[in-house]
């Protein structure tokens, strides 16, 4: 049984320097944060300083594997309990003067004293998360394994090291004093320390303050027993040496300070983006052992505009025809009656019963026509090739056919806009589909934002219509469901696991199910006149078949004009 991240995720099919995967990794982890504080924690990777908090926000490290990942959850947990529950305010105040001036702490024992409250703070928080979110607990397992429970550490406890009653001798029994090698015989003191810091009693603290008190109690039964670091044998401080390195990364998990790998603020910037948006990542299944990394969005804002609108002219374009469109369609407004007189059964003409003794057909039947719900997907390739007049045209198309069902009952259109993301420092192109405009959500003013579309990567074609097919309306009787394809190239995404060959014949394939689902399919291949070549109308037709239109780019008028054609003749009977 999956445990941990492995349950929510699959860790091994990403980059760990990709910003999706950091992206998915930290919308995971703010998802935990929120629902174990129930407050809207802020998770970020660290760009600076080696704090996991500035008591607002938590900070996690990028180097993020397989085998850290749970590790990184259960500190991000630890961390935002801490905001949650610990009072950083009377923290600051007890480090400057009350340690001092309240309890009396001389100033060169400050330091170590407010270590040991950190110490029994992370106790008490820690005991939180156990006592109100046992789900959590595997993540702080990992936490507490990777932090404090190692061979080095293990040997060192069962060893006479350590036995001269210094601060780093105590803080080096204190601080693994729960680990089964700890022995409290080894240190005067230690049994009561231990009695102070048991499950009861820890879990009595309900504060800060009482942290800091219990704290003091620990330094109360230390202080009689210390002595001066120099005054430790020559043995205890080699073995000192030799295990350092552990134990002061034991006091920095305490200190919360952690060495932490960082990320640029310009990738900090991107990865926030796609936590934050609409997004979903995840993995397309291509074959048995090929999965490819896949962005699905409805922020397409985020990913497919420029602030210099250079489809605007389209735009405005695309309205103007949409009205005209509108206007040859509304007849889909109308339900058409006919009227069938002398009818021998049927509902009574109070007319004719006058003539009922005549033996005379006296009734009446009305028939009722009306248009058949129509849903219409328009996906648009949104690849760097289709920049300029191609993607002029294009948006000038689906904007006519958007503005037209804004205005037409039992006619929905949804436009998807499909492209790649570059996320990694390996250059991978990582296929994303973002959905635009829904008819049935958004409204004509709304598809003045396509003024700012720009084209975004390469073509990863079979993946995202198999996305969009997963997502259509069923068809029926009663409606019928469109996938309008326009394209100007042929897929890819330059990876090996989508390769020429490999994106032909999938893309061929999931048409197939189109058409197995009952999914009409109008596919449109638009080209200028130097980019046609007689290969690629083959292998457009080869992934399209019969549905394969190829076409000037000057005369995609045609697409509005079959669409047209096509609300126009799809009647049924209504009663």
């Amino acid at each position: 049984m999956k445990k941990g991240a492995a349950y929510w995720m699959d860790l091994h099919q990403f980059d760990d320097k990709d910003s999706i995967f950091l992206a998915k990794v930290q919308k995971g982890i703010t998802n935990f944060v929120r629902i174990l504080t129930e407050k809207e924690i802020p998770v970020e990777y660290a760009t600076t300083g080696d704090s996991m908090t500035d008591g607002k926000t938590v900070f996690i490290a990028s180097n993020i594997k397989e085998d850290t990942i749970d590790y990184t959850v259960g500190l991000a947990l630890h961390e935002a309990s801490h905001i949650l529950l610990t009072d950083f305010s009377y923290l600051r105040k007890e480090k400057g003067k009350l340690l001092e001036v309240k309890w009396g702490i001389p100033k060169e024992d400050i330091d170590n004293v407010f270590t040991l409250i950190n110490f029994v703070e992370d106790k008490r928080i820690d005991n939180f998360v156990y006592s109100t979110a046992p789900g959590y607990q595997f993540y702080y397992e990992e936490l507490y394994r990777k932090s404090f429970y190692n061979k080095i550490i293990d040997k060192n406890l069962q060893k006479d090291n350590f036995t001269t009653p210094t601060w780093e001798a105590y803080f080096f029994r204190i601080i693994n004093i729960f680990n089964r090698n700890s022995d409290v015989n080894k240190l005067p003191g230690l049994q009561e320390i231990r009695d102070l810091l048991t499950f009861n009693h820890i879990n009595e603290l309900k504060s800060t303050q009482d942290s800091v008190k219990t704290a003091v109690d620990i330094y109360n039964i230390i202080k009689p027993y210390l002595q001066n670091e120099e005054d430790g044998d020559e043995d205890f401080n080699n073995q000192e040496r030799k295990i350092n390195i552990q134990v002061e990364r034991q006091k920095d998990f305490i200190n919360s300070q952690h060495k932490k790998k960082r990320i640029s603020k310009t990738q900090k910037t991107q990865v926030n983006k796609l936590a934050k948006s609409d997004t979903k990542l995840s993995n397309y299944n291509i074959s048995k052992n090929s999965n490819i990394p896949t962005i699905i969005t409805y922020d397409w804002e985020h990913y497919f505009t420029s602030k210099l609108k250079p489809c605007e002219k389209a735009v405005e374009n695309g309205l103007f025809l949409g009205k005209k469109l509108l206007s040859k369609l509304q007849n889909r407004n109308n339900i058409r009656k006919d009227i069938f007189e002398n009818q021998k059964k049927g509902k009574l003409n109070t007319n004719k019963l006058f003539k009922a003794t005549f033996k005379e057909d006296i009734f009446y039947k009305i028939e009722k026509e009306d248009y058949k719900n129509t849903f219409i997907h328009i996906s648009l390739d949104l690849s760097g090739s289709m920049r300029g007049n191609k993607l002029e045209k294009t948006i000038q198309t689906a904007v006519a056919i958007a503005y037209a069902s804004c205005y037409l009952k039992n006619f929905d259109v949804e436009i998807s806009l499909r492209g790649t993301f570059r996320s990694s420092k390996n250059q991978q192109q990582t296929p994303l589909l973002a959905y635009s405009f829904n008819s049935k959500k958004n409204n004509v003013k709304d598809l003045n934002k396509f003024k700012a579309l720009i084209t975004c990567g390469m073509t990863p074609e079979g993946i995202c219509l198999d996305e969009v097919r997963k997502n259509l309306p069923k068809p029926s009787y009663y409606q019928e469901v469109f996938l309008l394809n326009i394209s100007d190239g042929l897929p890819n995404i330059n990876s090996t696991a989508y390769n020429f060959n490999t994106s032909i014949n999938h893309t061929a394939k999931v048409i197939r199910q189109y058409k197995r689902d009952n999914i009409g399919v109008l596919s449109y291949y638009i080209h200028d006149v130097w980019d046609k070549t007689q290969n690629a109308e083959d292998t457009f037709g080869r992934m399209y078949g019969k549905d394969a239109k190829y076409i000037d780019v000057n005369n995609i008028s045609h697409v509005g004009k079959t669409i047209n054609d096509m609300l126009l003749s799809n009647t049924i009977k209504v009663f």
